[in-house]
């Protein structure tokens, strides 16, 4: 039936599409337990199977005997069979003791016990007469009797939902449970503290207060008897006043009770007249209407039998049609998810190409481009094996190799490009003269040199950013628990108080400002027998090509060089370092500083350390930052950098908590001094008497 409709038979697809219910987590829960069977008589609307058990079903106008209301068959246990066969068995609900949600009453026809009575043939055929049970042996009962069996299986089904939803959460109570139950020991623990420190306290008092406390004891005794003489004199007075007020009540009560006797009578003789009035008027209009009724009861079948074709037709219809949209929806969704996919991969690998393409541009533009870079190490290959022609072993494709070696290890970093052309000239030459495993041991001590120095950068750095961020932090931690420092005054220099007495002087004899002396031209250190020309109409310095140097370079002698160790400016990888540091801090000192604003807690005087999934010491830290500052790696994503600010931000934490627990201890005991000090008490002995005065 529904493959004859299609979207363009939908009236109004919108509105219908917002008046559906979506599928959610709670509808699966539910739709898991199954329904009972029984909610719904025979031959009923296709939408009564579409309502919910809390629902009632309608009173629809319908032709006779269209639709019979029956729980069951007679004899049958319908509370018990309407939940299915695999559902529980009832128990007693005490949540209802008065039946006011759902009606428990006894009904002969289905109790089981007398199944073998309404078997029998004569009292079926008598019941069939009467209208109370079906051809097929079903009981008949009203349409009130079926809403109130449906309430039984809603309740019955609810019970069972809320068990399974029971199962889902005690997962989730037991870890609450759990934390709970370690906050009450603390707490507890707290308290018993708190509590053994006060009786102490109250020990050391009441040494101290014995006579005091004595005399005050005494008094309160005193003061207590004459309360407790003035509440039984009270007693015994409202005793009177309740006994007094009674009699009077009663009194009153049975004038009353006269009264409403006396109006009673008169009222039921009022209804008795009423009564008989009304019914010889009833009388006289069910004649009349019985003749209306039976001529209008024929046309009202007729319309009754068409309705409810037309009713039952409609209601198949709007069912198909809601089915439809709910698959269109569904697929809807669907292909947009599909979509959001697809489109995520291509922006994935439009910007990987992107990325790939800036690396390329970078690269070639760091190495003066591919054709540039080939015709350097052609010419640095031509110009080392000229220079080693006649040694052991050398060919020119020999050199070719060597110097792509060379350029690949030489020009990591931007910079100097004399310095790099003699670095390559210098492993060449190391590699003609040296076998392969001296150059790996050497490669691995300039390996370590470099992580030595990245690993001693790296450690000063994060002394300075602990000790930075902990200073600050602490200014605004203890703002409340200690007097803010003092700012410190700049120091006057002599020169501002030697211009400043000049003025004051120079003012007193009228003078506008102050002198200091004439002009003098000083002649220059140094002279030249030419004329120097000025940097404005200079030239420009030219600067010799990649190529142009690398001949320079294998034509002169090692020692003309520049020495890279003497000179450090001129390390491009020392240059690097020391950027991927400074790039360290600032990710570093940005990070910690918001995490420590974070964890402090200023009103309470505690911080809240954060979590780490990997703790981690100060070697790890400081090893995995220098491994990210060699391999070039710092940057916001990175590993290494978040793990050492994280480790930073606890450790400063940790320490704001320990000195604040120092400071309230201190502040305590310094209270408690202020206290002792301050006594609100005399003693006796030290009093000075008249007399002795």
């Amino acid at each position: 039936m529904s493959s004859d409709l299609c979207t363009d038979d939908l009236n109004d697809i919108d509105t219908t599409l917002m008046t559906l219910r979506k599928p959610t987590e709670l509808k699966k829960v539910i739709d898991s337990i199954p329904k009972p069977v029984r909610a719904v008589p025979k031959n009923g609307l296709p939408m009564w199977y579409r309502l919910g058990l809390e629902n009632k079903l309608p009173v629809p106008k319908m032709p006779k005997g269209r639709i019979i209301f029956s729980r069951g068959k007679i004899g049958e246990d319908v509370r018990r069979l309407g939940l299915g066969k695999d559902g529980p068995t009832p128990s007693f609900d005490l949540t209802d003791p008065y039946c006011n949600n759902v009606s428990y009453d006894y009904v002969p026809v289905h109790d089981p016990h007398l199944a073998h009575h309404f078997a029998q043939k004569p009292a079926r055929n008598r019941m069939k007469h009467l209208g109370y049970c079906t051809k097929d042996g079903r009981a008949v009962c009203s349409l009130k009797d079926f809403n109130q069996y449906r309430k039984y299986l809603y309740n019955q089904f609810m019970d069972r939902i809320h068990l399974e939803m029971k199962k889902l959460d005690e997962r989730a109570k037991d870890d609450l449970t759990l934390k709970r139950v370690e906050v009450d020991v603390a707490r507890r623990l707290q308290v018993f503290t708190k509590a053994e420190r006060a009786r102490e306290h109250l020990e050391r008092v009441a040494q101290e207060h014995a006579d005091e406390w004595a005399e005050k004891k005494r008094l309160a005794k005193e003061q207590e008897k004459k309360v407790q003489a003035r509440m039984n004199y009270l007693a015994e007075y409202n005793k009177k006043q309740r006994q007094e007020r009674a009699l009077r009540a009663a009194e009153k009560q049975n004038r009353i009770k006269q009264r409403v006797q006396a109006a009673a009578e008169m009222e039921l003789r009022r209804k008795i007249t009423m009564v008989r009035q009304w019914r010889a008027n009833e009388k006289k209009r069910l004649n009349r209407l019985k003749q209306e009724r039976d001529e209008k009861q024929k046309k009202q079948d007729d319309q009754a039998n068409n309705k409810w074709e037309m009713r039952v037709n409609a209601q198949n219809l709007k069912i198909q049609e809601e089915a439809l949209l709910l698959k269109i929806y569904t697929e809807d969704m669907n292909a947009a998810a599909m979509r959001r996919v697809r489109k995520a991969e291509v922006y994935a690998f439009n910007t990987d190409l992107e990325l790939a393409r800036i690396r390329l541009a970078n690269w070639k533009q760091m190495h003066g481009g591919t054709a540039k870079a080939a015709n350097l190490v052609r010419k640095m290959g031509a110009e080392f094996e000229k220079s080693k022609r006649g040694a052991k072993g050398m060919s020119p494709e020999l050199a070719q190799e060597l110097a792509t070696e060379a350029m690949n290890a030489a020009v990591s970093t931007d910079g100097d490009r004399l310095m790099t052309l003699g670095q390559a000239r210098a492993w060449m030459d190391l590699v003609t003269v040296l076998p392969p495993a001296p150059i790996r041991i050497l490669d691995e001590m300039l390996e370590s040199a470099v992580m030595e120095f990245a690993r001693r950068r790296v450690n000063l750095l994060l002394r300075d950013i602990e000790r930075m961020v902990k200073s600050r932090a602490a200014v605004i931690f203890f703002q409340n628990y200690r007097p803010a420092p003092k700012k410190r005054r700049s120091k006057v220099s002599r020169w501002s108080i030697h211009v400043a007495t000049e003025l004051a002087r120079q003012f007193i004899h009228g003078k506008g400002g102050i002198g200091f002396g004439s002009v003098v031209n000083i002649p220059n250190e140094t002279t030249t027998d030419f004329e120097m020309k000025s940097v404005k109409d200079r030239p420009p310095t030219p600067v010799p090509s990649k190529t142009k140097l690398a001949e320079v370079t294998f034509s002169d002698r090692v020692e003309d060089l520049p020495d890279p160790v003497a000179v450090g400016s001129y390390l491009p990888e020392r240059n690097k370092l020391l950027e991927m540091v400074n790039a360290a801090a600032k990710l570093l000192s940005r990070s910690v500083s918001q995490t420590v604003e974070k964890g402090m807690d200023v009103t309470i005087g505690t911080v809240t350390l954060p979590h780490m999934r990997h703790p981690i010491e100060w070697g790890e830290a400081v090893e995995g930052l220098a491994d990210a500052v060699v391999n070039n790696r710092v940057h916001g994503d990175c590993a290494d950098v978040r793990r050492a600010s994280g480790y930073l931000a606890r450790r400063i934490l940790s320490s704001l908590l320990v000195d604040m627990k120092q400071e309230k201890q201190r502040r305590k005991l310094s209270n408690v001094s202020c206290e002792e000090e301050k006594k609100d008490f005399y003693v006796p002995e030290k009093v000075d008497s008249p007399c002795s005065a």
